[in-house]
């Protein structure tokens, strides 16, 4: 085998494009794909099948066959990926944990861990071909993921129900709605997407335009709706009666009004029809893309960004499972024996309206079998509630930096006497992210965000 190869130059071009980007990598710079891409054929190149072409092996297989002497770190991602229900092909789980490498910088620890395996090496790939059965490719392949590890991802691994067709995903968006028995919408199942074909008039939804027809409901209440029934949906509406509605969307347009490509074939088989941008828009947008750095050209305006663009969304948690937080405790609220998650909306607000409220600065810290309270001002530990003890969390829609998780005096489905802790953080972005962070150490049901 030649010492090069069409694809490293393919991925030495494209990293060098990344290098020219200011600031971090997000979903919607366009360089990103092809960097994807890449990767993914070198991981396919020179695989070999086994059995017939239907039960050819992709890459996703190869590398989770890898856990058992993965590292913390490889381990949460390679789990992580398994447990996705918005990927149904070994293609999209693949393509997620490609994802989740660029995010967490565990490319080139994947690459080691795979050619020290020289049973699973030799076993699923061509020597003669493949570059990860080739000493010399491999050092090249592994200097070029190097410097990709030097460039910050922030991709939104939420977004990922499209990945098992496409490397190119639609705008995704995740709203907060207020306690209600219908959003107002009407949705069709088209190709295991819940595509929305009427938004009501003056209905929660319509609010502020934030759902339209076209967009595709793709979570609901933290639960994925990809390849779900369409009465998934009215039961997790009856099961979570009573709290605000938090449901997540994959947009039919961008910003700009573009029908994303992949949405436009589901909206065919719905027999919808959304009214592309008008020329003059199109031109516009093209004057505007002209103008500044390249590294411009490839990232949306300010106005565009979704908050959620600025997370590693998933795992919050570090390879440790711990995740700490700097934040104002505000004060208990006493439950008694209701430790439902709808007596947060009452706590808070008796907090927030508590003239006396504490001002005490602590570290809120999330392990993996409790969460931790310690005083800022001398490091002694205020409270620690295991997830056991921890029956809901969430915050109101009116008080977006306050936060809060109810605990009971044992496990909370023996407990007695309830109490609300509610806190303040600086911004609502990470008050969303501390309440992520405790919902994925409890793993309960009952949680909002």
């Amino acid at each position: 085998m030649s010492v090069s190869h069409p694809l490293l130059k393919l991925l030495k071009v494209s990293v060098l494009e990344l290098h020219k980007e200011v600031g971090c990598i997000r979903d919607s710079n366009l360089k990103l794909h092809p960097l994807c891409q890449i990767i993914e054929d070198i991981f396919r190149l020179g695989l070999l099948r086994h059995g017939s072409w239907f039960n050819k092996v992709d890459y996703w297989t190869v590398l989770y066959k890898l856990s058992q002497r993965a590292g913390p770190g490889i381990y949460h991602l390679l789990d992580f990926v398994k447990e996705c229900k918005k990927t149904m092909t070994d293609q999209g789980r693949g393509r997620l944990f490609i994802r989740a490498c660029l995010v967490k910088h565990q490319l080139t620890a994947v690459v080691r861990l795979l050619r020290g395996d020289i049973v699973v090496l030799n076993t699923h790939y061509d020597p003669s071909s493949s570059i990860l059965r080739d000493d010399i490719l491999t050092e090249i392949f592994l200097s070029l993921l190097e410097e990709v590890q030097r460039i910050t991802f922030r991709l939104y691994l939420k977004n990922s129900s499209f990945l098992d067709e496409t490397w190119e995903l639609a705008e995704y968006r995740d709203f907060e709605f207020v306690p209600c028995d219908v959003l107002g919408i009407q949705f069709q199942s088209v190709d295991d997407h819940l595509v929305i074909t009427d938004v009501e008039k003056g209905s929660v939804a319509a609010e502020d335009s934030k759902v339209q027809v076209g967009d595709i409901l793709d979570e609901i209440f933290g639960h994925s709706l990809k390849g779900a029934r369409k009465s998934k949906v009215k039961e997790l509406f009856q099961l979570y009666k009573g709290i605000p509605v938090y449901a997540s969307f994959i947009k039919a347009k961008d910003s700009y009004g573009h029908i994303h490509r992949h949405v436009s074939k589901l909206l065919r088989k719905a027999d919808i029809s959304l009214i592309p941008p008008s020329s003059h828009n199109r031109n516009l947008l093209n004057r505007k893309q002209d103008e500044g750095s390249p590294a411009s050209r490839n990232r949306k305006p300010l106005h565009a960004l979704l908050p959620e663009e600025e997370l590693d969304e998933i795992p919050v948690h570090g390879p440790d499972g711990k995740a700490a937080y700097e934040v104002i405790y505000r004060g208990v609220h006493i439950l008694k024996g209701d430790g439902r998650v709808d007596r947060i909306h009452d706590a808070v607000g008796a907090i927030v309206n508590n003239p006396n409220k504490l001002e005490e600065v602590v570290t809120i810290a999330t392990t993996e079998t409790s969460i931790i309270i310690t005083k800022k001002s001398d490091g002694q530990v205020l409270m620690e509630h295991s997830y056991t003890e921890v029956s809901a969390c969430g915050r109101r829609t009116d008080y977006m930096t306050y936060f809060a998780y109810i605990a009971g005096d044992t496990t909370c489905n023996l407990a007695k006497n309830f109490q609300c802790h509610v806190f303040e953080s600086q911004e609502a972005d990470e008050a969303k992210v501390i309440l992520c962070s405790i919902a994925q150490g409890f793993e309960r049901t009952q949680w909002f965000l």
